[in-house]
């Protein structure tokens, strides 16, 4: 029998990926029909909403949506997924922002999202810490330091 996934990101991270790529191809193609219609390329307005789109983009990648069972996480970005044994967690970190809350994962070895991954946890109304990071912290295994004899 499989264990049960559970998923420990917030729901609202998702929506916020699914909201920025709808944006971002509404946006790209209201600029292209623009660019069609005038014959020139608005330059001024690509700058101000393309930076903008891109920050937001950036921010939808960077956070992962993260769900785990009794032996596993599972990392996505969008519709790759990943699993990662809950033993090559090394250390967990918390921040706590005045509008935003996110926890790190580190990880002993190279996964293919890097060193740690980064996630925003289900929505809690306290500054006190989430929960998931103490459960996160008991499958830590801190890296050992090898002596040389």
């Amino acid at each position: 029998m499989r264990p049960l996934k559970r998923t420990i990101s917030s729901s609202f991270q998702s929506a916020f990926k699914i909201l920025t790529l709808f944006f971002v191809v509404l946006i790209a193609a209201g600029f292209i029909a623009g660019s069609l219609n005038t014959g020139h390329i608005p330059w001024s307005q690509l700058f101000l909403f393309g930076g903008a789109l891109i920050l937001f983009l950036w921010f939808a990648v960077s956070r992962k949506t993260v769900q785990m069972d009794d032996r596993f996480l599972y990392v996505s970005v969008f519709r790759k997924v990943t699993s990662i044994q809950l033993d090559e967690i090394s250390a967990v970190t918390e921040f706590i922002g005045m509008k935003d809350r996110s926890v790190t994962v580190h990880f002993r070895s190279r996964t293919p999202f890097g060193h740690s991954i980064t996630f925003t946890p289900t929505f809690m109304f306290s500054r006190d810490s989430h929960p998931i990071v103490a459960e996160l912290m008991t499958h830590a295994r801190p890296n050992e330091k090898t002596t040389n004899v």
